[in-house]
């Protein structure tokens, strides 16, 4: 193994221990089928998993995270709720993509202090 393969390796090694250690950064959108004209796209949102969810097929979900109008975005670090993001008495939305990632930025940067 040469010094460039070496090193891409141990980057590799940090990078998952990093991912392993401080817990991932996920975004849930949950939705319903007869909202789906105030769905809100978060497939561009950087450094998260992300995860979509029809309350009407998940309604265990819906009282787990006591989900009362949609859309709702939550954002959580380690499975622990950090920011939520609800729908207003239209059914819609408000906060911005930018907005959601300005508060995955803050978790993934409170993860190197």
């Amino acid at each position: 193994m040469n010094v460039g393969q070496t090193l891409l390796v141990l980057t590799g090694i940090v990078f998952l221990c990093f991912g392993s250690c401080n817990g991932q950064v996920k975004v849930i959108h949950f939705n319903s089928e007869w909202n789906s004209d105030n769905n809100f796209d978060i497939t561009t949102l950087k450094d998260c998993e992300k995860e979509n969810i029809i309350i009407c097929h998940n309604p265990e979900k819906q009282e787990e995270h006591s989900i009362v109008s949609v859309p709702t975005i939550i954002v959580f670090d380690d499975g622990e709720e950090k920011m939520r993001f609800e729908a207003n008495i239209m059914m819609k939305l408000e906060a911005t993509k930018k907005d959601i990632q300005k508060e995955i930025n803050k978790i993934m940067l409170e993860k190197f202090e």
